[in-house]
């Protein structure tokens, strides 16, 4: 009984630690705001979520970037394509394009903002909703024309 204690003991201090990675502060809170306001950031995706599998960790580097009125992504699609472009395409979502319809405001908490925008990529046409928090972390859907939603979650890059 004592062994099992301790075990759960040492998880739950293993667990506290790994989650005191996104702190928020003042300065940290500040330098949030000013990177969505002036729309210049990066999310580092660490999660995919597909609408018909379970959450999936991601190995690769995979990011969405917004800088000034331009965004380009580079992530993963898991999920049914309802058409494909001729010879196959690039695969995944990719884009590099200016941002359409772009809007954002405080969320409903106050802990973050919620930002909207469309993008028309070379093989298909993105909506993306994102939720991006004052502890940095973020959170995103890609809805498409031409295949189905998908979910993920990361963190804003720091300096």
């Amino acid at each position: 009984m004592k062994t099992l204690f301790n075990f759960i003991a040492w998880l739950m201090l293993v667990v506290l630690a790994s989650c005191s990675g996104l702190k928020t502060t003042p300065e940290s809170i500040s330098e949030i705001t000013q990177k969505v306001q002036t729309k210049d950031f990066t999310v580092l995706v660490k999660y995919a979520n597909p609408m018909r599998w379970k959450q999936m960790y991601l190995t690769s580097e995979y990011d969405l970037r917004i800088k000034n009125d331009s965004a380009f992504a580079y992530l993963p699609f898991f999920g049914v394509a309802y058409s494909a472009p001729y010879g196959g395409g690039e695969g995944g979502i990719k884009f590099a394009e200016p941002m359409k319809d772009y809007s954002i405001e405080p969320n409903r908490k106050k802990d973050g903002w919620d930002i909207r925008f469309k993008v028309k990529g070379k093989e298909d046409g993105y909506e993306i909703y994102m939720n991006v928090f004052n502890n940095g972390s973020a959170s995103f859907s890609v809805n498409s024309v031409n295949k189905e939603a998908i979910n993920f979650d990361g963190e804003v890059k720091r300096k």
